[in-house]
């Protein structure tokens, strides 16, 4: 698979919106994006637990991949699959956790050519009911926080996160990217918040031990909470290409644009 006309179908992370990605698409040539409102999505699906979501994904992503994308796109379908390869996933953070519930994108279907997965959480080992209870509490207080708290305190807490600290300092936050106002409904925040809280997040590694797709597994140079998640999964055998962005913390794609969209074609090139 080459770079060009390549169909690219992008999730989104937590508090993200389909517009974040419009950073990303002129740096890659060719290439044609589709990004889900993964709000709406959940939404009109009413999934409220994994295997549910991972469903109602996998509808979308087969609806969207056999229509060829949104009527306003330009280009015929057969441009959009380089050489029939079928289309591209790619995910970010929350949008990446909610990938791992898909059968359509783990299984090697041909109508999926890769699986590229950003800042990526693979879940907390089954048994450590002391982490997953104390996630449970704070993922709580997130939620009450969306409900009920003025946004400008939302996204103080929000970018205030250590994980999120740690990112580009000429690009500290992308406030800038951020469209008005919250992504969704505050309720549709909350209950996602809950739903899909890493407390009751499966432990997808073995999974991944299994991830038929090909698979760029990709995270910050200076995210080192996730760079250690990313090696111990390299340990344990994963089948994936594990790589690392330069001058990028957990908010890879917009911590350094150019960088990722240059790991991201060259792992396209390879295909």
């Amino acid at each position: 698979m080459s770079g060009g006309g390549v169909h690219v179908l992008a999730l989104h992370g937590f508090l993200g919106h389909p517009s974040a990605w419009d950073v990303l698409t002129p740096l890659l040539p060719g290439t044609q994006v589709d990004a889900v409102n993964l709000w709406g999505l959940l939404e009109a699906s009413g999934a409220g637990d994994w295997v549910a979501a991972g469903e109602a994904l996998d509808a979308h992503l087969r609806e969207t991949i056999n229509a060829g994308g949104p009527s306003t796109r330009r280009e015929p379908r057969a441009s959009l699959r380089a050489g029939g390869g079928g289309a591209v996933l790619l995910a970010y953070s929350f949008g990446a956790r909610l990938a791992l519930a898909s059968d359509l994108l783990a299984g090697g279907d041909a109508a999926i050519a890769g699986v590229c997965l950003v800042s990526c959480n693979p879940g907390l080992p089954e048994g450590d009911t002391a982490r997953r209870a104390a996630r449970r509490e704070a993922d709580e207080q997130w939620a009450r926080l969306l409900r009920d708290a003025p946004e400008d305190d939302i996204w103080r807490a929000w970018d205030a996160q250590p994980v999120l600290a740690a990112g580009s300092p000429a690009r500290p936050v992308g406030v800038a990217l951020r469209p008005p106002g919250l992504p969704a409904a505050r309720d549709t925040l909350a209950r996602a918040m809950r739903a899909f809280s890493l407390a009751g997040q499966p432990d997808f590694r073995p999974r991944l031990s299994r991830w038929a797709t090909p698979l760029l597994w990709v995270t910050g140079e200076t995210d080192a909470k996730f760079g250690a998640l990313a090696d111990g999964l390299a340990r344990d055998g994963v089948p994936a290409t594990f790589v690392r962005c330069p001058g990028a913390g957990h908010r890879v794609p917009w911590d350094n644009p150019e960088g990722f969209a240059a790991l991201f074609t060259s792992w396209l090139k390879q295909l």
